[in-house]
């Protein structure tokens, strides 16, 4: 995002954050449980419904805007093209020419993936709710060794190349986290139309990180989750409180009360951070509309940067049962473009919801999710 769009979008003290995968249901009004996981206080005690609710959503998003994977493979292929060429002693000075264009076109591009689900269940008792969620955030970069260049034409002089010989790599990145809980509201004496939440939980947090040859390039270990893995468990807690004033709803939530760091297998420290996030909401006839924002940024991994996300989701109305979301979404980070946002929520007698989205931030660079909450 601009500097300039940025800096006015930072004087929105009182807007939130809300999860890609649930960032509109809240807009539109009805008995959900789905904003549970992003505020602890979301879910008004007053509106309870006496039956077994459960809720599930999940979301992918995905940005190749560099065009990093078919590059890569590109690359690979003339890589071991030009190896295969050399053995047959078939390699002039200058066949090198297309590869190391190739590695230098893409210095430092990215590619980076979100994808991620969540789960609540309502239980006999009003202000109780279990939670449970797992988040999947992975980046890879393209590290270009200047000496490849001199490597390639050195060999191709002598004419023989060994694609083994060349240093550019994958530096790769990714914060996992999975957790499970159970989720507390409450009201406080003298503190009208203010609710508190508190979601204790079991918390794992996964680093992944891992550096790959161009030679040894293959896509399925990228963002493999079952080696370079250090595992870190731990009791933690979020905070909430939400406040209606009229139509109009504002709350605030701390994520991850405890804080510690963590090292990855390649020894690069993760700093883990409270976050703090804040909403404001405002509930109409005619719809709906939500303005969110992080007012602390959600911390860096190796190659993942710090960033902060911001929010403007409203829900319109089509019919009884159908709404139109509409969502813009902008990034505080070096990679990502801002998205729009366009879905359609489904419900019926405020128990049964459906909600579909799609997000678009150009070429390679799209997403989606999905929610489901229904009774059992």
């Amino acid at each position: 995002m601009p500097t300039s769009t940025f800096r006015l979008y930072r004087v929105l003290p009182l807007c939130g954050l809300l999860l890609f995968a649930t960032s509109a249901h809240a807009a539109t009004g009805d008995y959900q449980l789905s904003p549970l996981h992003s505020n602890p206080a979301a879910v008004a005690l007053g509106s309870e419904i006496n039956e077994t609710l459960l809720q599930m959503d999940g979301y992918i998003f995905v940005d190749d805007s560099d065009g990093l994977v078919q590059n890569i493979k590109d690359a690979y292929d003339e890589g071991r093209a030009l190896q295969g060429r050399s053995r047959g002693l078939l390699v002039i000075p200058g066949d090198e020419s297309a590869l190391v264009e190739s590695l230098e076109a893409m210095r430092d591009d990215t590619n980076g993936i979100k994808v991620g689900g969540h789960f609540s269940l309502s239980t006999q008792a009003p202000a109780w709710h279990i939670i449970g969620g797992s988040e999947f955030r992975g980046t890879e970069r393209f590290n270009y060794d200047d000496g490849d260049a001199n490597r390639l034409r050195f060999a191709t002089v002598l004419g023989l190349f060994s694609f083994g010989e060349l240093q550019s790599s994958m530096e790769v990145s990714v914060l996992w986290f999975n957790f499970l809980g159970a989720n507390y509201r409450f009201n406080i004496d003298g503190l009208p139309n203010t609710q508190f939440g508190i979601t204790a939980k079991l918390q794992n947090i996964s680093l992944i990180e891992r550096s790959i040859l161009i030679s040894e390039y293959d896509e399925e270990k990228i963002f493999d989750a079952d080696r370079d893995v250090d595992h870190n468990l731990q009791l933690n807690a979020d905070l909430g409180v939400s406040h209606q004033l009229g139509d109009w709803t504002m709350g605030l939530s701390v994520k991850d009360i405890y804080q510690q760091a963590m090292r990855s297998t390649l020894g690069t420290v993760y700093q883990q951070r409270s976050q703090f996030t804040s909403h404001i909401g405002y509930q109409t006839t005619w719809g709906a509309v939500q303005l969110n924002a992080d007012l602390s940024p959600q911390t860096g991994f190796g190659e993942i940067p710090s960033q902060r996300i911001y929010d403007l989701n409203s829900s319109i109305p089509l019919s009884e049962r159908v709404s139109l979301l509409l969502a813009y979404r902008w990034f505080d980070n070096p990679y990502n473009n801002d998205a729009p946002t366009i879905g359609l929520h489904y419900s019926l007698a405020q128990l049964l919801h459906i909600t579909a989205q799609f997000s678009y931030a150009g070429n390679n660079e799209l997403g989606g999710s999905i929610n489901l909450q229904l009774p059992l």
